[in-house]
């Protein structure tokens, strides 16, 4: 399972583009989304904008405002696509570790 780290309090700006089998995928009229928890407790909804849907590409972000009210710790998260005939699949659950932001207000 993969590990991404993030600060509180900073912005979170992942650029995810998808692949199957090295090709890029059209996500073109699909639905994306994303959650972080604790154990099943709802951390973050974080925000999917499709920058280039032929290309497969997409950001998935939240504020520093939002993420500075993240507790410190291991969280999981996972991708949940819903393609044009509504099949619905998911990534790979993985680890994203909040990390105390040492200079705040």
């Amino acid at each position: 399972m993969a590990t991404i780290t993030h600060k509180q309090g900073d912005t979170l700006e992942w650029v995810i583009s998808l692949t199957e089998s090295g090709s890029v995928v059209d996500i073109s009229d699909w639905s994306i989304r994303a959650q972080i928890r604790q154990n099943d407790t709802l951390i973050a909804t974080l925000t999917t904008t499709v920058t280039n849907a032929s290309g497969g590409v997409f950001n998935l972000t939240a504020t520093a405002t939002a993420t500075d009210s993240w507790a410190a710790g291991n969280h999981s998260c996972d991708i949940e696509f819903t393609d044009n005939t509504n099949d619905v699949f998911s990534t790979e659950t993985f680890t994203v570790t909040i990390i105390e932001d040492i200079s705040h207000d």
